[in-house]
């Protein structure tokens, strides 16, 4: 397939995730897909890496279990071969709390035979930490106490 048409697969991909229409989206999938989204699975949920449908089926039922999504833009579409970057923004509510996150996104595709059988999500990794922190009762401490947080890299 050509470029124009990796994209149009890949708009196609987003539209049915926007319209909740989860069968179409995991139809433009490849049987062998590895899906991986960035972050650090002990603190998100939906961090780290999938492989085919069923895994990113249960990557969207994750999605969907912590947080609603109030909107998921993309803005630019980049298309070199048989890869596609999507530069964009989404706006989350975590569930639990009521937090919003707002955070900017690059999705890159990777395209073979018309299906997608890559993507990697790059986001604020900090922004959703800190907005699912924000639903988690915070421990106690006493005076002259010190609570050691993670080192994230």
């Amino acid at each position: 397939m050509n470029e124009h048409e990796n994209v149009n697969v890949v708009k196609d991909a987003y539209r049915a995730f926007g319209e909740g229409n989860l069968d179409e989206l995991l139809a433009v999938l490849a049987d062998c897909v590895k899906w991986f989204s960035i972050g650090p699975p002990h603190l998100i949920p939906t961090a780290g890496t999938r492989y085919g449908p069923e895994q990113v089926e249960q990557y969207f039922s994750l999605l969907r279990s912590s947080g609603q999504l109030k909107g998921c833009w993309p803005l630019e579409f980049i298309a070199e071969g048989d890869k596609v970057v999507t530069i964009g923004e989404w706006l989350s509510e975590v569930k639990s709390s009521g937090s919003l996150i707002r955070s900017p996104w690059v999705h890159v595709f990777t395209l073979r035979d018309g299906k997608i059988c890559e993507f990697r999500s790059f986001y604020d990794t900090a922004a959703v930490i800190s907005g699912l922190e924000s639903a988690q009762p915070r421990p106690t401490r006493r005076p002259g106490q010190h609570l050691e947080r993670p080192v994230i890299y």
